[in-house]
């Protein structure tokens, strides 16, 4: 029991703090043992299940019996709770609240029998294993038991995850029928004014079967190759499937988002291209534009309100990231989350420690996307030392390529050059279009016009393994940046090489 106050009383404070922590573990009654730490978490859990967000005196004081109220006074009243929430730093949640499951875990193996306070030999060593054990954290000291019973020997191996006769039951019959591991498709976007389908990626998106929930995707291209407004077709068509969407930039601000979804529907959906964003930045419109906007804005009021938010934040600060993903996952029922952007902005030296910071940035939006089973989409600016490079694949990462360990999928995305649309240059790209005949999909020459703006898509990692690398093919998307405007037109086969 030494430090037992101290151990709940951290985390306690912390629920005080952010009464969201509360979702995120699943702590019970009888993991408190302290009279004040039992009554405290006890009073919060009440209020959190009757919907309270925040805590605060009128709160407590209203929706409390008064035995409890009583004892809220007894143990100091609001000014103790205040006092709490001022001198502790939630941001250390995961370290108290490991301590107390690590304490929980010494206290049950304690009333099991377990002698924690004798000496035992490890290795040639003598120790006492409870003072060896508040040096873990609580995995830990399951892990270092279970490593110890394992030494023992049983003659069976402890590592068998499934045990099942193999059979062709009907729910997997079922489930191979309906798509083991489809996930939410960006192909289309609804339909246009005229009935027609706005096409988003459908080809992209049939390839890597859409985009599942737990798993995180990233978009990578150079500085201005329009990697956010690349995500902003996805988005929509992501609105289409029903899908509630946050998005968190340390790029651009609201009002830059707001035109880019306004002149997409414009183009998209109402066939209107002659409204473009330097126009709606200037405010030079015309009665006509003025008549364009008010349909978008009755479209997006009847379809889409209240299902996508957006959030500025000054750096790229991951703690940050994190607590605003999780209370919007958690109060608000956001279901994807975009995160724009990481920067690979380090010279051809590299820079490690911000490699290393990458890494780990992406591992935990990773880990939070596995925690609430989100989609998890992002953005990420690669290193300008790599540009002129032909065939992207994930060496334009830099030293931060185990990024991808993480990821359930990546694009590569940067500019076409002229030479690749020439026939006659040694940097053709080779465009082609498929075409279905006699139900085969057989390959046609495309020949794109060399005046428009391309880009060109690199999938590097994608679930159905058909990436890049693998085929050589990439995709040709036709980009109208005055409309926030991708369209998937054709596929080509790249060179490898560079280009200057």
């Amino acid at each position: 029991m030494k430090g037992r106050v101290e151990t709940e009383g951290n985390v306690v404070s912390c629920f005080f703090k952010d009464m969201l922590l509360l979702d995120e573990v699943a702590l019970e009654q009888k993991d408190f043992v302290t009279s004040d730490g039992l009554f405290y978490f006890s009073l919060l859990k009440q209020l959190r299940s009757k919907g309270f967000y925040s805590l605060d005196e009128v709160t407590i004081l209203s929706n409390m019996s008064e035995d409890v109220i009583e004892r809220y006074d007894a143990c100091g009243g609001w000014e103790t709770i205040q006092h709490q929430i001022d001198i502790i730093n939630e941001k250390n949640f995961d370290t108290y609240i490991d301590i107390l499951y690590r304490e929980n875990i010494l206290l049950h193996m304690h009333r099991d029998g377990f002698n924690l306070l004798k000496e035992i030999d490890a290795n040639g060593k003598s120790i006492v294993p409870l003072t060896m054990f508040r040096k873990m954290s609580a995995e830990e000291v399951t892990d270092w038991y279970e490593a110890r019973l394992s030494s023992y020997g049983t003659g069976y191996s402890s590592k068998i995850i499934e045990e099942e006769e193999i059979d062709f039951d009907d729910e997997f019959i079922e489930n191979c029928q309906e798509g083991l591991e489809n996930g939410v498709p960006f192909d289309i976007a609804g339909y246009d004014v005229n009935g027609e389908e706005m096409n988003c990626f459908p080809f992209l998106s049939r390839q890597v079967n859409g985009l599942l929930e737990g798993t995180l995707t990233m978009m990578g291209g150079y500085s201005s190759t329009g990697k956010s407004t690349w995500w902003v077709t996805v988005i929509m068509a992501l609105l289409n499937y029903d899908r509630k969407i946050l998005i968190i930039s340390n790029e651009e601000s609201v009002k830059k988002f707001k035109i880019k979804f306004m002149v997409w529907l414009l183009g998209k959906r109402n066939r209107y291209f002659k409204l473009t964003k330097k126009k709606m930045m200037s405010g030079d419109l015309t009665e006509e534009d003025k008549k364009q906007l008010a349909s978008v804005q009755k479209y997006w009021r009847e379809n889409y309100k209240g299902r996508v938010k957006f959030i500025a934040i000054a750096d790229a600060n991951m703690s940050t990231v994190k607590k605003k993903i999780r209370e919007n996952v958690l109060r608000y029922g956001y279901d994807t989350v975009l995160y724009d952007t990481f920067k690979l902005d380090f010279d051809s030296a590299g820079n490690t420690r911000q490699d290393l910071s990458l890494i780990k940035d992406s591992r935990e939006l990773d880990a939070l996307c596995k925690k609430y089973n989100i989609i998890g989409l992002a953005s990420l600016q690669l290193a300008i030392n790599t540009i002129g490079k032909l065939f992207l694949d994930s060496s334009v990462l830099s030293n931060s390529k185990q990024i991808k360990e993480v990821l359930e999928g990546l694009y590569l995305m940067r500019n076409v050059y002229d030479e690749e649309l020439d026939p006659k240059s040694k940097y053709y790209c080779k465009p082609f279009r498929l075409k279905k005949v006699n139900d085969k999909w057989i390959e046609e020459e495309y020949q794109p016009d060399r005046n428009a703006v391309w880009r060109m898509i690199f999938p590097d990692k994608t679930r159905s393994g058909a990436n890049s690398s693998d085929t050589g093919v990439a995709y040709l998307l036709k980009f109208s940046g005055d409309h926030a405007i991708f369209r998937e037109v054709a596929q080509c086969r790249p060179r490898h090489g560079e280009i200057r």
